[in-house]
């Protein structure tokens, strides 16, 4: 009798375990047929697309655009070492810190981020960060606990004190996601990655992680799961082969060739971004996964820069709020896409004196 008891204990904590497994995961339908090899139109999940041409000013110039933040209606862009603010309309404000060896100054930014009224510089080089206002004007300069910036690639503020940060692969030390309590100098790891690297820095994607309403999605290299800090991840069933972590232990030189070797396996996503109903991975900048958060199902599309299509492409998205995706052209590609302007209905301002302009795709 105690024996049946028991077994029936154990069926019942197995099944709630399981239970509890199947509710924090979300599966979403329809990765391997919904795939369109050309450019699709956007207005399947794009309502609305404005182009704002930023102004040159005298001797500032943009040069490799790496990440924006739009945050009080100004843009806010990591380019070459510098990070540049730009009003709504694309007139230039100011620029944030001065690059030294001086307090206050910087030698390399890492990345940026911005919390309250004030922006933030992680320099990797130093192992500092630096706070300005968002005019640009010097507050504080902290260290960091040893080490924990020398490999930092991008961040974001969970809160007002904890960050939350995507590192680089660098040989063995693979804890690609960590947490960072800069009240309490505490440090942890959030995730890490079987692979390994061969004496270079490799990232998992140039914005491997997004934030929407203060949950935290994030991706894992070859993966079919994207998993969040609320702990609910999202998985895409496939017929294509998954690594297994054996195999990606196996893996001792990671790198972007790495996913060329594994193009008929599930190579998973290097980018993600969120809007209030879709969700938006990439392959390379080349193959567009999009996610209907509404009906869990997704399709895929190659909306890459393409002279003969005739739609809008979606072009170097650096990131997303609440419900835009924010991209970036080069005034050479945009002049090009002239004739699809207002054939698509493309809110587009005066370009001239403009090296770049800033791309809102505002979703549905």
């Amino acid at each position: 009798m105690r024996k049946t008891i028991l077994i029936l204990a154990l069926i019942s904590i197995i099944s709630s375990c399981s239970k509890e497994a199947f509710n924090n995961e979300v599966v979403i339908n329809g990765f391997d047929k919904n795939y369109k090899e050309t450019n699709s139109p956007l207005t399947s999940f794009i309502d609305s697309i404005k182009v704002i041409p930023l102004k040159n000013e005298s001797n500032i110039v943009l040069t490799n655009p790496q990440k924006i933040i739009c945050y009080k209606n100004k843009f806010y862009i990591l380019d070459n070492n510098r990070v540049l603010c730009y009003g709504p309309n694309g007139n230039f404000i100011c620029l944030v810190g001065e690059r030294g060896h001086g307090h206050g100054e910087y030698i390399n930014i890492a990345t940026f981020v911005i919390s309250g009224n004030s922006i933030k510089l992680l320099d990797s080089f130093k192992n500092h960060i630096i706070t300005f206002t968002l005019e640009g004007k010097f507050i504080s300069e902290a260290k960091a606990p040893e080490g924990v910036l020398s490999n930092v690639q991008d961040a974001i503020f969970e809160n007002d004190a904890v960050l939350f940060m995507a590192n680089y692969i660098y040989k063995d030390k693979n804890d690609v996601y960590t947490r960072w309590n800069t009240s309490t100098g505490e440090v942890s790891v959030v995730d890490k990655v079987s692979v390994k690297t061969n004496e270079t820095k490799e990232f998992v994607g140039k914005h491997s992680f997004c934030n929407y309403n203060g949950n935290i999605r994030y991706i894992l290299p070859f993966s079919d799961v994207i998993k969040s800090t609320d702990n609910l991840s999202i998985r895409f069933p496939t017929t294509r082969k998954v690594l297994t972590v054996s195999e990606l232990q196996n893996i001792s030189d990671f790198s972007i060739k790495t996913y060329a070797e594994h193009l008929d396996d599930f190579v998973g996503f290097n980018d993600i971004f969120e809007t209030s109903n879709y969700i938006l991975l990439t392959f390379s900048n080349l193959e567009y996964t999009v996610v209907d958060k509404i009906n869990n199902k997704c399709f895929r599309s190659s909306y890459t820069f393409d002279e003969k299509s005739k739609s809008f492409p979606l072009l170097n998205i650096l990131t997303s709020t609440q419900d835009t995706l924010i991209g970036i052209i080069d005034m050479e590609h945009y002049s090009s896409l002239k004739n699809r302007i207002h054939s698509n209905g493309i809110n587009a301002s005066d370009h001239n004196n403009s090296e770049y302009a800033i791309i809102l795709y505002l979703a549905k």
